[in-house]
């Protein structure tokens, strides 16, 4: 076996990077790293029982060469019997399209890609070719980006169904197993120009550090990284257990904290709760800059209830008395007609509700507390009946109140959280509100002794509770 061989059969049992009978995605560009890579994972796909496919996308970059490399890896992937998906898009269109830069639109057409060929195959893993000179490449330019320690702790060797199994070899050692095995690989004709960034901290930057600072600069960048993931794994850790402390409500567009939960720990450790509300959230974190972290952070510290951070054009944080909240804002008010004796799903909480018409004579004799059952005067209801949202303005004659309330007031005298206010269904008629669905009716819809028609308004977890 050779020397890489068993370097790299050590970095994966020690990183637990592939288990046996995995399904591994091999992503190829035809470069020397992705030659090594898959020959070195064809080497050990007896040994366990491995089932190997190449993954190939062509960003059309650099025309006829771009499509000459597309064609190298199919018939790299013929040369061992292997199955591959190639696909074309169009970077260049891409990023005139979306305003981003070549390498951002690449690396953003490229992990697309990758997760779609990921849940179309049902594979473990994709096996990237990242080696330990872009890790030093990558660390050094997240410095210069202002990255925090996860930035600084440079790529992963695993992260989700990612992973980095060249991660702890040098290019140098790469080239020369290459070498070693007659491997054929193509050489990328953009690697050395110095237009993009990378390649300039690759042919101009490290050099110049080798010169005149350090010679061994690339083993002190990677010895940073270790120790920057070690950090970072640690407050990572630090947050999980933190927030589960703070959490008082997490659901797919809502997250609510407590805020002085929240201040008991140090700054970094709230930083890394939030990144990780995001996580929970599918957001990016890039979401967060550094700006926009100490706004945050000083929006908590000194909580006024009604402040708010705008994070997207779709996502907010507010400050809720109490309580910290990310939710996502819903896009239009929402309005749903309704008829007599049918269900119909309400848009929050999983919930159903019903009318119905009723005989006088099946009033309880005594109206029960429940807050999800309501009987109110069908004759006194004008025009259709319809469930929607709280709106600004709102007013309603609270039960056995003689005059109008405006329903803002009401929320806030039963502390019904600002964040809350919106996600509560409300009957309405041409004449107005008839329920507060699970709060209170209207008085001008009450029972009384002269009510004929009854209508019972019921809402309930489950639409067969309802029916039954």
């Amino acid at each position: 076996m050779s020397d890489l061989l068993t370097k790299f059969t050590n970095f994966l049992e020690e990183h637990q990077l592939i288990q046996k009978n995995d399904y591994v995605l091999v992503a190829v560009s035809g470069g020397v790293d992705s030659v090594v890579l898959l020959h070195l994972l064809l080497k050990l796909a007896e040994t366990y029982r491995l089932k190997n496919q190449i993954l190939h996308l062509n960003h059309n970059l650099r025309g006829k060469q771009s499509d000459s490399d597309q064609q190298f890896v199919e018939q790299l992937a013929e040369k061992y019997g292997l199955p591959i998906i190639s696909r074309k898009v169009d970077v260049p269109k891409f990023i005139v399209k979306k305003g981003l830069s070549e390498e951002q639109g690449a690396r953003i057409l490229r992990y697309r890609f990758f997760n779609w060929a990921l849940k179309k195959t049902g594979a473990d893993c994709i096996a990237l070719g990242h080696q330990a000179n872009d890790q030093v490449e990558t660390v050094i330019d997240h410095f210069f980006r202002g990255s925090g320690v996860r930035g600084l702790s440079g790529m992963p060797v695993r992260r989700d169904k990612f992973i980095r199994p060249l991660l702890f070899a040098g290019r140098h050692e790469i080239e020369t197993y290459a070498k070693t095995h007659s491997l054929q690989y193509i050489i990328d004709s953009t690697n050395v120009m110095v237009k993009y960034r990378r390649n300039r901290i690759r042919y101009e930057l490290i050099p110049y550090l080798k010169q005149h600072f350090n010679p061994a600069i690339p083993d002190v960048v990677l010895r940073s990284a270790r120790i920057m993931d070690e950090a970072e794994r640690y407050l990572k850790n630090q947050a999980e257990l933190a927030l589960e402390s703070c959490l008082i409500n997490c659901k797919k567009n809502k997250i609510v904290l407590d805020i002085n939960a929240f201040l008991n720990y140090f700054i970094i450790i709230q930083k890394y709760i939030l990144y990780l509300l995001l996580d929970r959230l599918h957001l990016s974190r890039s979401i967060l800059t550094t700006e926009k972290l100490d706004f945050i952070l000083k929006l908590v510290q000194k909580p006024i209830s009604g402040k708010k951070a705008i994070l997207t054009s779709n996502w907010q944080l507010w400050i809720d008395h109490d309580q910290l909240v990310i939710l996502e804002q819903p896009n239009s008010e929402f309005e749903i007609e309704i008829a007599i004796n049918n269900t119909y799903p309400l848009l929050t909480d999983d919930l159903y509700f019903i009318a119905e018409l009723v005989p006088r004579n099946q009033l309880p004799e005594r109206f029960s507390e429940d807050s999800d059952i309501e009987y109110v005067d069908y004759d006194s209801i004008t025009g259709r009946l319809v469930i929607r949202n709280f709106r600004p303005g709102d007013r309603f004659r609270p039960l056995n109140f003689k005059g109008e309330k405006k329903l803002s007031d009401f929320f806030t005298d039963c502390k019904v959280p600002l964040h809350q206010r919106r996600e509560i269904p409300l009957l309405v008629c041409d004449s107005g509100i008839i329920w507060i669905i699970g709060y209170q009716i209207d008085d001008r819809f009450k029972i009384t002794g002269d009510t004929e028609h009854v209508l019972r308004l019921t809402v309930s977890e489950t639409s067969s509770q309802i029916i039954d």
